[in-house]
């Protein structure tokens, strides 16, 4: 399995956003992540924007929604995004909130659950009962330097479950080398690939990478 790609549009508004997707790089990436700040700072209408400038590309609303889960999923899915992301930290209410607004959209979206903070192994049968498709452990922006050997064992003892596992945060090109041998899913990359002089080229590097490694 070759891990995907993921560009996070951590940006302060949507026209910085708009910036970084051009010069080519969307081609290089699997997937686009409208993120946390900017829908906190634009609402849930970037996301609808960006599924129409880019129809075919899979899309990601991550608001690490965290209670309210009808209601706040009834927003971000009016941009019919492929996924969107849930904080550990909610309650089964607000996943389930969640999978059956999907469900009553008649949608395709696919439930992440964000990994960071306090949470248990032990939660994770209840999650994917009620609707969780991917795990995504995050190495918070909050905390210094990149990730730790724990993070990277945390990491892969979710490989071993029945779910897409996915890494996010301070991964660069890099950082590649630390999960060699790991069967992750999607790598999500911010600055890693938007704070390269040209991102579309560090995306091609960062593939050629993976390959190298996952191929």
């Amino acid at each position: 399995m070759i891990p995907k790609i993921q560009l996070a549009l951590d940006c302060s508004n949507t026209e910085e956003a708009i910036r970084a997707c051009q010069g080519g790089v969307v081609d290089e990436v699997d997937i686009i992540e409208t993120g946390y700040c900017l829908i906190a700072q634009e609402g849930a209408r970037v996301v609808k924007l960006f599924r129409e400038m880019y129809p075919e590309k899979p899309l990601v609303a991550d608001l690490k929604i965290v209670d309210a889960g009808a209601k706040i999923a009834g927003m971000l899915l009016e941009g019919r995004p492929d996924y969107t992301t849930i904080l550990c930290a909610c309650e089964k209410g607000t996943i389930t909130g969640v999978r059956d607004e999907v469900e009553k959209r008649g949608l395709k979206t696919e439930l992440q659950m964000e990994l960071y903070g306090h949470w248990s192994f032990d939660d994770i049968p209840m999650w994917l009962e009620s609707g969780i498709k991917q795990l995504t452990l995050q190495h918070s922006g909050d905390l210094p330097g990149t990730w730790t050997p724990d993070e990277i064992a945390v990491l892969k003892k979710l490989t071993e479950y029945d779910v897409k596992v996915c890494a996010a945060g301070a991964i660069g090109y890099n950082e590649l080398e630390l999960f060699r041998g790991i069967p992750v899913d999607t790598f999500i990359f911010g600055r890693g690939i938007r704070g390269a002089a040209d991102p579309a080229a560090e995306a091609r590097r960062i593939k050629e990478k993976i390959r190298e490694i996952w191929g």
